[in-house]
């Protein structure tokens, strides 16, 4: 049986800590307040990158704490992914970039490309990526994605600005034949476009981002405040669909591991599976890195890395992107 897993994760995380109490002052200056929704959301801190950071410099970050820390070889690797809704260039893709740019290390690299589905970037890159390699003779890949939101966030967004941040994050994965299913077991995605006008970058669109008499900030992302406490019931009825199809109750699952925009919908989530606070079956990463986007599952997974990865332990990860859409993915090392 042709099982794909997880060999190890890497993240990138900016130098620029910027708290809450630098926020508050940040947005007072405009007659604004973001400080109860940083509250509600359990936001604490963050990090911002510099001028000389972008999403390629990130990325490449990643990958190299990734291949340091799990004592990898890049040369290994024949396929690379990059995951972002906020991408350096879109002419080379950023894949091609980074492969360009590590040169002779990834010159066994035979397909590389970009995927964005916006929030769910990262996970849905992961079930793209292993579903390839269960198909193709590709044995080992990285699976990269970055979250570089700042500059292009409004500077008085006080849903952006205020409790997004910017990481990178990569995955190494590796195709094994086993006799049991193992690694990635099934995954679940739905869409519902209900919400695709309530988000947009560039605002202008990206044909007229060109042209001079449209002003800059109409080129930055637009976000319109709409309401989320769908979350919840979604992701519940979906974890409940993947796991009634493998055999599974929300209690055999040893960890569940969600998007980090809001600790309370998470929370909500697991009361509605059955699962309480007492089972310690969830982390929140949330208060330190903030929302990260595609990355913020695995900024999740990489620092609880030592608890997660012990043989037979099964993990749920559940997250939702722009417009909307969910994904679900069961995995067990």
């Amino acid at each position: 049986m042709k099982n794909v897993k997880i060999e190890g994760t890497g993240a990138y995380i900016p130098a620029n800590k910027v708290y809450n109490e630098q926020l508050d002052k940040h947005f007072e200056k405009y007659g604004l307040s973001a400080h109860g929704l940083m509250e509600h959301l359990g936001r604490r801190k963050r990090y911002f990158i510099s001028e000389d950071e972008n999403a390629i410099t990130m990325c490449q970050n990643a990958i190299e704490d990734c291949i340091s820390k799990n004592q990898l070889q890049l040369e290994e690797y024949e396929m690379l992914v990059v995951c972002t809704d906020t991408p350096e260039y879109l002419f080379p893709s950023n894949a091609m970039e980074i492969v360009g740019l590590f040169g002779e290390k990834l010159k066994n690299v035979k397909t590389a490309f970009d995927l964005n589905s916006n929030c769910t970037g990262m996970i849905q890159g992961l079930d793209v990526v292993y579903k390839y390699m269960q198909a193709s003779d590709i044995k080992k890949a990285l699976v990269v994605g970055c979250f570089c939101i700042t500059p292009i966030a409004l500077w008085t967004d006080t849903v952006v600005y205020a409790t997004f941040a910017d990481a990178a994050a990569c995955v190494a994965l590796k195709l094994e034949e086993n006799e049991e299913k193992q690694g990635f077991i099934d995954s679940i995605v739905s869409v519902d476009a209900s919400y695709h006008n309530f988000i947009k970058y560039p605002k202008c669109g990206m044909s007229k981002v060109p042209l001079k008499a449209v002003m800059p900030n109409e080129k930055r992302l637009e976000w319109n405040p709409f309401p989320m406490d769908f979350i919840p019931g979604q992701w519940q009825s979906a974890i409940t669909q993947i796991l009634e199809r493998n055999s599974l109750t929300a209690k055999d699952i040893d960890y569940y591991i969600f998007s980090q925009l809001s600790d309370v919908y998470n929370m909500e989530t697991l009361r509605l599976l059955g699962i309480s606070e007492e089972d310690n079956k969830y982390y929140f990463v949330g208060k330190e890195y903030g929302y990260t986007g595609n990355t913020c599952p695995i900024l999740c997974l990489n620092r609880l890395w030592d608890t997660y990865s012990h043989k037979g332990t099964k993990l749920i990860i559940c997250t939702v992107g722009a417009g909307y859409s969910i994904i679900v993915q069961l995995y067990e090392f």
